[in-house]
């Protein structure tokens, strides 16, 4: 703080001695310069006795410190971003760093700065699961929808390591998106039955699975020309999709989808018995397909029907 205080009289000496030289004629021009000098060379001493050029700065150091000395649980979401952009100001080619910034901006809803981050990474590292939570942040920046950018990550993720299970899922889910409906079924039952048993994905994945194979397929335009119609029954068109559903089951034309479809607009109507009978019946036409059979086993479980009593 002395120099400080010594710089700042100095500077005000100067300034005095600046007003007062109009006064002091023009045999004093060698004042000026010879004024400007001091406080250069004053300003300067000062700034290297205390400034130290070339390091960073105390209070941000001793923050940084503390942030990494602290159990990363007792952190708080920005205090651990900033964990690990230290890291990243530390050693820029950190790639495990720039992936870590990179799923903590895509959890803070900041897509386009996640996407960055994930991109650093992979020029760094070219990684399997850091391409799986690109095309993750592609698919959450377009609203649900698996774009070709999400798909293209999705692909190299998957060729990288096909025990992944995300980016297969999403695949598949891109299928099912363009309306390949059989593309997408084929994906996600391969991907059921390659997952261990006592993997948490195999349930969450069939149950979500489920849910959109079980969808009906719908006419847009048949649906918008319903609305229009005051004696619309929604139950009648579901008794009329339950009709041709169990048509194409009883002549053998119906896949795993149909199934799935059919079970579930019994369900709709309260005809659980009916519904049943259906999953029993597919669980005999695709008990050698261990991805359609975890799926069956849910629902199996869900209509809480005893397989053994119904035979």
């Amino acid at each position: 703080m002395i120099i400080f205080a010594v710089l700042a009289a100095v500077i005000g000496f100067a300034m005095a001695a600046f007003a007062a030289w109009p006064a002091a004629g023009q045999s004093r021009r060698w004042l000026a310069p010879v004024l400007t000098a001091g406080v250069v060379l004053v300003a300067a001493t000062a700034y290297l006795a205390s400034g130290q050029p070339g390091f960073a700065g105390a209070p941000y150091a001793r923050q940084a410190n503390a942030r990494m000395e602290t159990d990363p649980s007792m952190l708080t979401a920005a205090q651990r971003e900033e964990r690990w952009r230290d890291l990243i100001r530390e050693d820029e080619t950190n790639a495990e760093a720039w992936t870590q910034l990179g799923r903590m901006l895509a959890r803070s809803e900041r897509e386009l700065e996640a996407i960055n981050a994930f991109q650093r990474s992979l020029r760094l590292e070219l990684d399997a699961r850091t391409l799986s939570y690109l095309g993750e942040t592609f698919i959450n920046l377009n609203q649900g929808q698996v774009t070709a950018e999400a798909v293209s990550a999705f692909e190299e993720a998957n060729r990288l390591d096909p025990d992944l299970p995300e980016p297969a899922f999403f695949l598949g889910l891109a299928d099912f998106q363009r309306d390949d409906v059989e593309s997408a079924e084929t994906r996600w039952l391969d991907l059921i039955a390659r997952l261990d048993a006592r993997s948490p994905y195999r349930i969450l994945i069939a149950q979500q699975v489920y849910q959109m194979l079980s969808q009906p397929r719908v006419d847009a335009a048949a649906v918008a020309a319903a609305a229009d119609d005051p004696d619309f029954d929604p139950r009648t068109r579901i008794v009329g999709m339950i009709a041709r559903l169990q048509e194409r089951t009883d002549s053998g034309e119906a896949g795993f989808a149909d199934r799935l479809r059919l079970v579930r607009a019994y369900g709709m109507m309260g005809q659980d018995e009916d519904a049943g009978r259906v999953l029993l019946e597919a669980r005999e036409t695709f008990s050698d397909n261990e991805g359609a059979m975890v799926i069956l086993d849910i629902l199996l479980a869900a209509l809480a029907i005893d397989e053994d009593e119904s035979e």
